[in-house]
């Protein structure tokens, strides 16, 4: 459990090292912030795919193998960017970092596969944990290094940390199974997924700043589109599919996937938008503290140190109850920690509170959402189907970046870009609408039924067959 912890710990600090240091690398390489902004995209862009792609490779020749590979084609992003001197190093060094997203879905695979059925679901609890603990200690460790040393730092940190995340996980965790007779690899689906996926998400990246109507962008999303449906045709005429999109379809996977979707079109997608504006704004401004970083940066500490604390608990919930229900309770909690907002801003007590409670949240949402699809699915396909769930929380929290964005420069101050309280309100109103919508959906998932989870587990064990031989 601790390697699977530690593995994550990788993942989730490569996606969150690089925020704080987009103003620095703007300044040392005289680079736009539409160019330093690639150093996100590149990572996101990457992540996205690999987290399909990659979650399948583990499944099909070994969860273990493909997590170590992973880790260590991170390792490579990270040498790129240290011994980079150009903001295209930089660059192309956060797209090989994004091999790191198929870790989560493989944690999540590994976990199912090689703990006692009994603490599965904790496993799931620290996991997600460790992903919302690494993030926010990314954006710290990362402001720490810039103010201490050298952006370059940045990378060697991450660095050793796959490195050793690697060494333990090939010490530490059990050998996993492959089948005797390997299934054939679709790389036509893995082909036709990748740009398509690519296209999508940078379109859609992209529509904020160079307008939505631009032909680049429309462009993108409806080639995007296209080559994403053609994919799915594809898919669905294969005995071996990359992804198994019959297992997509039944009532509990259907809503889940709606529900993260949802959940990522509102605060879980345009979170780090709102936060900082109410932290760091002056306080002349409608909205904002006066905070510097640094205190955002602890405020942020807190909140991830709770959530990683309530992390167990998530687990033994989704264990007794079943994951709907923590995710329902993920749901609700982000209706509760945005409705603090809208009351409750211009307070630091509040706002602090606002962290705590989000975090929870995050750590109940994260460990229900997974926990349905081990309910829900065979084994030997855990880590490519919650890597279509990280893919699309991926999409949609891009999407919803757009969409906050849009609500925010709606209605300005005068002389600024800063949004007035009425903008600011329809946005985190926008929030907890969607929580409220994710917390109903999760009411018609319906609970695991033991048997149904037992026979999933032979099934994708024994000979990897179809859901639709287990009971309803």
């Amino acid at each position: 459990m601790a390697a699977l912890v530690l593995a994550e710990c990788v993942s989730a600090f490569e996606a969150g090292m690089i925020f704080i240091a987009l103003p620095r690398f703007g300044e040392i390489f005289d680079a736009p912030a539409s160019t330093t902004g690639w150093a996100v995209t590149a990572y996101m862009l990457v992540a996205a795919t690999t987290a399909l792609v990659g979650g399948r490779l583990g499944d099909m020749y070994g969860r273990k193998k493909v997590l170590v590979i992973a880790m260590l084609i991170s390792t490579l992003g990270s040498v790129i960017g240290i011994f980079g001197d150009s903001m295209g190093a930089v660059i192309i060094g956060r797209g090989v970092q994004g091999a790191a997203g198929a870790i989560l879905p493989l944690c999540y695979g590994l976990a199912r596969e090689a703990l006692p059925s009994g603490k599965v679901s904790l496993a799931v609890g620290y996991i997600s944990g460790a992903a919302l603990l690494a993030g926010s200690g990314g954006y710290f460790i990362a402001g720490v290094l810039l103010d201490v040393a050298d952006w370059h730092m940045i990378f060697v940190f991450a660095a050793v940390l796959a490195v050793v995340g690697s060494v333990v996980a090939w010490l530490v965790l059990p050998g996993t199974h492959t089948r005797t007779e390997l299934p054939r690899f679709d790389y036509l689906g893995a082909a036709l997924l990748t740009p398509g996926l690519i296209a999508l998400l940078y379109g859609i990246t992209q529509g904020p700043t160079r307008g939505w109507t631009s032909f680049g962008v429309v462009g993108l999303i409806i080639g995007g589109l296209a080559i994403l449906a053609v994919w799915t045709v594809w898919e669905l005429h294969q005995q071996e599919p990359l992804v198994n999109l019959r297992v997509l379809a039944t009532k509990q996977m259907s809503l889940n996937l709606i529900a993260v979707s949802v959940l990522a079109l509102g605060p879980v997608g345009a979170v780090q938008i709102v936060t900082p504006m109410v932290i760091q704004a002056p306080t002349s401004l409608p909205v904002g503290l006066g905070m510097s970083a640094t205190v955002a940066g602890l405020i942020g500490g807190i909140g991830a140190i709770v959530g990683f604390a309530a992390s167990p608990v998530a687990g033994m919930v989704a264990g007794r109850w079943g994951g709907r229900t923590a995710f329902f309770i993920g749901a609700a909690l982000f209706a509760v920690a945005n409705l603090m907002i809208l009351v409750g801003h211009k307070s630091l007590l509040v706002m602090i509170g606002v962290f705590v409670v989000a975090a929870v949240a995050t750590a109940f949402a994260y460990t229900g959402y997974p926990k349905i699809v081990i309910e829900s699915v065979p084994e030997d396909v855990t880590s490519v189907t919650t890597g279509v769930l990280a893919t699309a929380r991926q999409a949609f929290s891009a999407v919803s970046v757009a969409i906050v964005s849009v609500m925010l420069s709606m209605w300005t101050v005068p002389g600024t870009t800063m949004p007035t309280l009425t903008s600011f309100n329809l946005a985190v109103g926008w929030f907890v609408l969607c929580s409220l919508v994710v917390a109903a959906i999760c009411l018609f998932i319906g609970r695991p039924k033991p048997e149904a989870v037992t026979v999933a587990d032979t099934v994708g064990d024994e000979d990897g067959a179809d859901m639709s031989t287990a009971p309803a």
